[in-house]
């Protein structure tokens, strides 16, 4: 035997054929085989013989269905193929992951899988991947009748934010988990089946079964237990990323000590202990990016009129001064060279209509799209920036947060909403978190709001003194 583990019947006319750390099950309908997964490339040889060795014919497979495009549930497809005309089913968004294969079907929610006597209902579950599925069907053992059940993809290390960043993944795929698993608590299980042998301790059941009349894989009180183990474990993921991942954002830089928006704020920043920086971009008359908050440049230069209203070279002519240091204008190319190499997040808020492109275009120019939010309050100039680059985070700056705008921008892909600080509770922070969204505070004005923002287990937030920040964590 190649495998780690012993084939076997599990109940009924289901069998396991896999790995103990890539799962497959074999299902005998009486007209042809199905096979649910197929493990990796290195072990469909494992799963073959298994086949074998229980006295069925792999040429008989009829259709393989793919709980999700992983490649320890779908590499060993191809190897399948050249054996078996089967034909194969995969969720909608997992093509990406795939590899050697092209998918016959993509699901559809609630369709009914039917071949011999089975049926099986075929539910999307996202949140591990994008086209995630479980898979429910009767199964008769003894004459009595149970339903069998797995979670397609159960898994929660997929939804950390690292991972989901060298994947391409949405964030908001951690709020489709958690109404996957809502979802599946109202399936009624007796036959738990793992996507993994860890889910459902297939390997300890199985030595159970060696020794006992009574199979342990039936038992109706494993399924809701498991899936409140999965919603623990995804919570414990953002929680403890609120905290190992945060983000002190100097605000417009260290805006409290130095000129705002300049070189010196940054850096500044940057040595008072801030691993992120967030900035505001315009366009100036000549066509030129530059980073400015105001609507006007009369509060840091006493001049009349707009950052369009003049060209670089008349901006540059301009000093921005505070506790009698010095600095100009920053072009936000500029500002990429000096700091996109940087292990530093950013914050882009877009300060002007129309120069979406631009902004997207710099930013691909520099390699910095994975580690930055985009975000401004005008919701169409992040809509609009998300249709030109989708690979963009985007978050919106919002006061009063209600439902709908969550809702709004989740239908844009948008993945962190930005609240102001003293609207922040711990309640709604989770509530938002478990809708997939990071939260960053905005509008930290002292200390006090500092403490209170951070308590509340937010991913980051933009304060003028990060110095101040940067001590508090540490003794929190």
């Amino acid at each position: 035997m190649l495998g780690d583990m012993k084939p076997f019947r599990l109940a009924g006319n289901i069998y396991f054929v896999g790995t103990y750390k890539a799962s497959s099950h074999l299902i005998d309908t009486g007209d042809g085989l199905i096979l649910i997964d197929t493990g990796y490339e290195e072990t469909a040889d494992v799963v073959i013989e298994s086949v074998t060795e229980l006295g069925f014919d792999i040429r008989d497979v009829k259709y393989i269905l793919h709980s999700h495009g992983h490649g320890d549930h779908s590499d060993g497809t191809p190897k399948i193929l050249s054996l078996a005309e089967a034909e194969t089913f995969l969720g909608a968004g997992d093509e990406k992951y795939i590899k050697g294969w092209t998918p016959d079907h993509l699901y559809e929610d609630g369709q009914v899988i039917s071949l011999g006597n089975t049926h099986i209902l075929c539910l999307a579950t996202p949140g591990h991947t994008e086209g995630t599925y479980s898979f429910f069907f009767d199964v008769e053992v003894d004459g009595k009748v149970y339903r069998a059940g797995m979670f397609g993809g159960a898994g929660t290390n997929q939804l950390k934010r690292p991972y989901l960043n060298r994947r391409k993944c949405s964030w908001l795929n951690r709020g489709l988990y958690f109404k996957s698993v809502e979802r599946l608590k109202k399936e009624h299980v007796d036959i738990f089946l793992g996507n993994h042998t860890w889910n459902n301790g297939t390997k300890e059941n199985y030595e159970k079964m060696l020794t006992s009349d009574v199979n342990p894989f039936i038992d109706d009180t494993k399924w809701v237990p498991f899936l409140n183990s999965c919603e623990t474990l995804a919570e414990t993921v953002i929680r403890n990323e609120s905290r190992d991942l945060f983000v002190n954002y100097a605000h417009r830089g260290a805006s409290t000590y130095t000129p705002e928006n300049t070189f010196l704020a940054f850096y500044t920043g940057m040595y008072m202990g801030a691993n992120g920086i967030e900035t505001d971009v315009q366009m100036t008359k000549d066509g030129v990016l530059v980073l400015f908050h105001d609507d006007t440049i009369m509060r840091l230069t006493g001049a009349e009129g707009s950052v369009c209203d003049y060209t670089l070279e008349e901006l540059r002519q301009f000093t921005f001064e505070k506790e009698g240091q010095i600095d100009k204008i920053v072009v936000f190319e500029d500002f990429l060279k000096q700091f996109g190499w940087r292990d530093i997040t950013f914050a882009i808020e877009i300060k002007q209509a129309g120069i979406e492109p631009q902004i997207a275009d710099m930013m691909r120019k520099y390699g910095v799209e994975g580690k930055s939010v985009v975000t401004s309050f005008k919701f169409d100039c992040i809509r609009k920036i998300k249709e030109y680059a989708p690979e963009l985070h985007i978050g919106w700056l919002k006061r009063n947060v209600t439902d709908e705008d969550i809702e709004k921008l989740r239908a844009i892909g948008g993945e962190e909403i930005c609240p102001e600080a003293q609207e922040i509770t711990p309640e709604k922070v989770e509530k938002w978190h478990r809708e997939g969204f990071n939260v960053r505070a905005w509008g930290v004005y002292d200390e006090e709001l500092m403490r209170h923002a951070y308590d509340c287990m937010t991913d980051g937030m933009t304060v003028n003194f990060p110095d101040k920040l940067t001590e508090y964590r540490k003794d929190n």
